[in-house]
């Protein structure tokens, strides 16, 4: 419209034309005013939460955050505060895995952080880390065992790193075919067996131990100058690791030589001698025992031995015989020193009795040996050999010494129809033998299970001390030299009906050595064959046995 018809129909009160341009930016004022109040009314709404990050706007603004960006800030893998139907954020990817935060929601992984990512190259997942609370990126934490091997070795920060300490990067260790989780330059190894105590410690084993770890036949990573090292035994056969190393034999190889448990057509091929058969030397795996007393044969000396398979051992059942394990052997050398006041002189063996347990059974045969004292022969038969030595006080000897064959063995041996060998009962091992007692020496080498302390086991005394009580003594030698036969079971008490028993623990009223203490003397004394006690195995009078049993009679009168 044209200006004049304005003027004149909407300021005809008398403004005038000069109040024209003022009204018109009056009602634009007006206008912008309406606009601009809706604005602020809708910004001023401090509850809104613009990318469903879980911080409102009005935080962002003030904390120089993207209110439009649900992954500004950053979040640790645990935020939940977001939420999951705000459409910014559910089509955000917040951990950059290619992966929608509403997908890994649906997916029940992470959406602040990637499932598959191992930031440090350690085979160990970030998440799990995380959770574990070691560092992601760090390639050495957690510390490994030296076994460990899902390490990622293409990781440059893996690589990179130096996870035993030892001054070499792991890549270095892997091209160089050492461990990148094992120290074998530095660190202490106190027991010389080449694994570094700080690794013994973490994989369990003694740093203190130089065969624990147990290593292989052939290895050779020990120190072998370690002393701790050198007095170890690592293949427990009794020889020294320092020992071994100075024969040129296997400190991890139990090279040890066993007995045969066979009746062979010579003592040397039984293997419980080792070098020159007539030096009676056993090898490690024999043992050699003494009694408290020995059996008299014609004042001969005698040398004991028992041998058992490897990693057996016997049993204690008490007093009398252990319990042995199949394949147990024992021997019994009989001999004369050619003079007994100087051994050095010599000796002559005759034979070597053997007793070998198979199937739970003992059987028994006899080795003869040769004049040259280079070996002896199986022999069951029947031999008298003529054998001549000076005694302790400087007599010649002479002697017809008999050979008993192999069926006469039973004599001794059996009871109740069991062959059971005689000697080795704990009561007659209960003595100081080599400086040891023999049963704790057995027990310390795993030769007896089961034995309680040698105070609780009877103890049979020298019948030659002269400073134990006569009775002990005279009881002492009926028990290693009658009781065999005269005792339940035993084979005179079985043909004839005798019911005396004189083994040592037996009392005297049960003995029944009363009833028959004229019988005893009479016999020992005889000689007529078959009459004369010991039965079996003597051929002249003991003398000194004689005066102690008669020494012994004569307090019962």
């Amino acid at each position: 419209m044209k200006a004049t018809n304005f003027n004149s129909d909407v300021f005809s009160n008398g403004f005038g034309t000069r109040n024209k341009g003022f009204l018109s930016l009056l009602l634009l004022l007006l206008a912008f005013s309406a606009c601009t109040t809706d604005r602020l009314l809708e910004s001023s709404d401090y509850d809104l939460d613009s990318d469903g990050d879980g911080i409102l706007d009005t935080i962002e603004l003030t904390n120089g955050t993207d209110k439009n960006n649900p992954c500004d800030p950053a979040q640790n893998y645990d935020y939940t505060s977001y939420d999951v139907l705000n459409v910014f954020w559910s089509n955000s990817d917040c951990d950059n895995d290619g992966v929608s935060n509403a997908d890994e929601v649906a997916n029940a992984t992470n959406p602040y952080i990637d499932d598959e990512l191992d930031s440090d190259g350690d085979g160990i997942l970030d998440i799990v880390e995380l959770q574990n609370g070691t560092d992601r990126y760090s390639p050495c934490d957690p510390f490994q065992n030296s076994d460990y091997v899902a390490f990622n070795s293409n990781h440059p920060i893996w690589a990179a790193s130096d996870c035993d300490n030892d001054g070499i990067s792991n890549g270095d260790e892997i091209a160089n075919s050492t461990n990148p989780y094992l120290d074998e330059i530095g660190g202490v190894d106190t027991d010389g067996d080449g694994v570094k105590d700080e690794r013994e410690v973490l994989n369990g084993t003694d740093p203190n131990d130089p065969c624990d770890p147990v290593h292989e036949t052939g290895y050779n990573g020990y120190d072998s100058e370690n002393e701790i090292w050198v007095n170890g035994d690592c293949d427990g056969d009794g020889v020294l690791n320092g020992a071994e190393l100075l024969s040129a034999t296997d400190p991890y190889f139990d090279d040890r030589v066993y007995a045969v448990p066979e009746f062979l057509p010579t003592l040397s091929e039984l293997q419980i001698f080792s070098g020159t058969l007539s030096n009676l030397e056993l090898v490690s795996t024999s043992h050699e025992y003494n009694l408290s007393n020995t059996v008299f044969a014609d004042y001969s000396s005698q040398f004991r031995s028992i041998s058992l398979p490897r990693g057996e051992h016997m049993t204690y059942l008490g007093s009398g015989l252990p319990d042995f394990p199949d394949n147990t052997m024992l021997t019994m050398t009989f001999y004369y020193w050619n003079d007994e006041r100087n051994p050095a002189l010599g000796k002559k063996i005759i034979e070597t009795r053997v007793m070998i347990k198979q199937n739970g059974v003992w059987n028994a045969n006899n080795y003869v040996w040769n004049d040259g004292q280079t070996e002896a022969y199986l022999d069951e038969g029947a031999h008298t050999l003529g054998v001549n030595w000076v005694d302790n006080q400087g007599s010649n000897r002479t002697i017809e010494y008999s050979i008993p064959p192999k069926v006469l063995c039973v004599q001794c041996h059996g009871n109740n129809n069991v062959f059971q060998p005689i000697g080795p009962k704990m009561r007659s091992l209960n003595n100081i033998y080599g400086g040891v007692n023999q049963i704790e020496y057995l027990t310390e080498h795993g030769l007896l299970t089961g034995a309680p302390s040698t105070s609780q086991i009877t103890a049979v005394p020298d019948w030659k001390d002269t400073s134990k009580y006569l009775q002990d003594r005279a009881r002492a030698y009926l028990d290693i030299n009658c009781a065999h036969c005269h005792q339940p079971g035993g084979a005179y008490n079985v043909n004839y009906g005798g019911q005396f028993d004189f083994t040592y623990e037996t009392s005297f009223e049960d003995s029944k050595i009363n009833d028959v203490k004229t019988a005893i003397i009479s016999r020992m004394n005889s000689q007529i064959p078959g009459y004369f006690m010991p039965l079996l195995g003597t051929t002249v009078f003991h003398t000194e046995g004689i005066e102690l049993i008669e020494a012994y009679i004569d307090t019962l009168n």
